[in-house]
């Protein structure tokens, strides 16, 4: 039987605008309140559109009864990271998102007669170790990993996942499986790693651009929605927003973290994957595989050497700063260091709740306006999904699998987007438009998504720092990148 918060959900989350990762089928909600008020005005709302707004997508799988056996997760989960929400909650707390991923678990332990364990959820490094022991021990302790996806590419490596083709009931048609990445991640009949709506960290640790609203309205900066809506929100309309402000707030005479410029990309400037979600966003991408499984390295263009001299115009501008003080370049926009600054949608749950200042968001700048669409990278510190090769009830695996992805997708990002990002975070209904934009245009290739900790990523810092180098610093890494994703490539061939 239901229980009465599962009932609760049926009436109000599954009448939330149901959101596809890739591709929304509503509008977004409307204009922002907080507190009580909000939330009895998102009830009044999903109740009066439930009728019209409910679409619930349901899976293939049968009915299915386990007999009671325990089903063990193991994965990333640092407390209060971007990635601790996909797996697995104790207890009803009274947040919305937290809640609905505890009835999920309930749910599907009712559907198939199992019981979800509390699983191993630590540091992508010590889940990474205690899969490796698993398997070389040939136990089978852990059902699934749902690990971070650095890592995971780079474990793949060592022939610990299974190919999730050869699973029962996982239906890569499905609309809780990510296009984009189903597609890039699959070579040669094989697919050892995935995202499902399950992974609500594939959403919250996108990338995109956040400014902070009362600055620009105190300097006069408008029409940046406008902007982004006709397609002209790019690196060079950035640059000439941000390259002139500087205000010595601290008035010591000095530029330092105490004062105000247009723009920050942090302490490194193009660097790991913030930086390679400017270039994804420039209409770069790290490689292409040709029919013979050969590969073009796509960094040494002449377009890439465009986005390196425009990167360096903006991060050595009068208007830029190396910001160091917080982990999170949102805080230098939270505390009036920089007007722009990119930030994961996670850390506008996370960090930008509370603040009491206005904030707008922005998708990642195009290089130029003739581009065809806007681009953005999910982290490489998101989880995704693998099974290890000594899974000992694959069928168990797939069905559950299968079962949490589509129950996320009718409920737990509803709450998640809707409810929680959009309307208690979002200052704007600009910017709820913005955030569904950055959403619908995250793309992932085969040259990300098995990056691991030698792929293109790791050197985009020494490519995108000195542009008079660029190319001179691609043609030396160019040989042992190639041969890096050859290996990766020889494990689908053979």
């Amino acid at each position: 039987m239901e229980t009465a918060f599962r009932k609760a959900a049926a009436s109000s989350l599954a009448a939330a605008i149901i959101i596809s990762v890739l591709c929304s089928c509503g509008e977004s909600a409307g204009a922002p309140v907080s507190g009580a008020e909000t939330q009895a005005q998102t009830a009044a709302v999903t109740e009066t559109e439930a009728e019209t707004t409910k679409e619930i997508l349901k899976d293939n799988v049968p009915e299915l009864d386990f007999g009671g056996v325990s089903f063990n997760m193991a994965g990333q989960g640092t407390q209060g990271g971007n990635n601790d929400l996909d797996m697995y909650i104790s207890e009803l707390t009274g947040d919305v998102v937290r809640d609905a991923i505890y009835e999920r678990n309930r749910a599907i332990e009712e559907r198939f007669n199992v019981v979800i364990s509390e699983p191993l959820m630590t540091d992508y490094t010590n889940i990474s170790s205690t899969i490796k022991k698993m398997v070389s021990a040939g136990d089978s302790t852990y059902d699934l990993v749902v690990n971070q996806l650095a890592q995971t590419s780079s474990d793949v490596l060592n022939g610990y996942a299974m190919n999730l083709n050869e699973i029962p009931y996982l239906d890569f048609s499905q609309k809780w499986y990510p296009a984009s990445v189903m597609e890039s991640a699959s070579l040669n009949g094989k697919l050892y790693l995935m995202v499902s709506d399950m992974c609500l960290s594939y959403i919250q640790q996108t990338w995109s651009m956040c400014f902070n609203k009362d600055l620009t309205t105190n300097m006069g900066i408008d029409g940046l929605y406008d902007l982004a809506r006709n397609g002209e929100w790019t690196i060079d309309k950035l640059h000439e927003i941000t390259k002139d402000i500087y205000i010595d707030v601290n008035g010591d005479g000095q530029k330092d973290e105490g004062d105000t410029y247009g723009f920050t990309m942090g302490k490194s400037g193009i660097d790991g994957c913030m930086g390679a979600a400017f270039i994804y966003g420039a209409g770069l991408r790290f490689l292409d595989i040709n029919d013979d499984f050969t590969i073009n390295n796509l960094l040494g263009s002449e377009r890439a050497q465009t986005v390196a001299d425009r990167f360096h115009e903006l991060n050595t501008q009068p208007g830029s700063t190396a910001y160091t003080k917080e982990n999170y370049t949102i805080f230098a926009m939270m505390n009036h260091v920089a007007v722009f600054a990119p930030a994961q949608l996670g850390h506008y749950y996370q960090n930008a709740r509370d603040f009491e200042g206005l904030f707008g968001v922005l998708p990642m700048p195009k290089l130029e306006a003739a581009q065809e669409s806007y681009a953005t990278l999910c982290d490489a510190g998101c989880n995704c999904i693998s099974v290890p090769i000594t899974c000992r009830d694959p069928e168990l695996t797939g069905a559950m699998i299968e079962a949490m992805s589509s129950y996320s997708k009718n409920y737990i990002l509803p709450a998640y987007v809707d409810i929680a990002l959009q309307t208690k975070v979002a200052r704007d209904e600009e910017s709820v438009e913005m955030m569904q934009l950055v959403l619908d245009s995250r793309v992932m290739d085969f040259g990300y998504l098995y990056c691991g900790w030698n792929g293109w990523t790791w050197k985009l810092n020494a490519m995108f720092k000195d542009p008079g180098n660029y190319m001179s610093t691609f043609e030396k890494s160019e040989k042992s990148e190639t041969k890096a994703y050859d290996k990766i490539i020889a494990m689908f061939i053979d």
